[in-house]
């Protein structure tokens, strides 16, 4: 019974991490956010059938043995190992042209926007009286 709580109290932490990991970080219902199946591995102890051989004493016609026969039989024993479990998560991360910036998805532009801002990946939003692609070039005012 100890070791199934053990076990259960191991299963328990380890969900209790996870939700506190993907809590931390990017939302998926966040524009610009995707996300990707990562695998990992939790060592876990496990029960198995381990043999062993039983020595049992039965009823002959073996006089020098007063009647008593040695006997052989491979029995089994619950015993408990510790092994691998592969399992999976589910990590958000930015989608390609954006980086992270205080848990969103920001736009990245490649040029800087001088006189502007990023509004997409690689798209600069001027400001009044200039343009070009990253902003740099003055207009006339018209």
């Amino acid at each position: 019974m100890v070791l199934y709580l053990d076990t259960f109290v191991h299963f328990m932490l380890m969900l209790l991490n996870h939700w506190i990991v993907s809590t931390l970080c990017l939302n998926l219902e966040d524009p610009n956010v995707c996300s990707h199946w990562e695998s990992y591995s939790v060592t876990v102890q496990e029960s198995y059938p381990h043999p062993f051989d039983q020595i049992y004493y039965t009823s002959c016609t073996d006089i020098l043995n007063w009647f008593k026969c040695t006997r052989h039989r491979i029995s089994y024993r619950t015993a408990y190992r510790h092994g691998e479990k592969t399992m999976y998560r589910r990590k958000s991360q930015c989608c390609p042209g954006f980086y992270e910036s205080r848990e969103m998805c920001i736009p990245h532009c490649t040029d800087k926007c001088i006189h502007g801002r990023c509004i997409a990946p690689n798209t600069c939003q001027c400001e009044p009286g200039w343009g070009g692609p990253n902003c740099s070039s003055g207009r006339p005012e018209w």
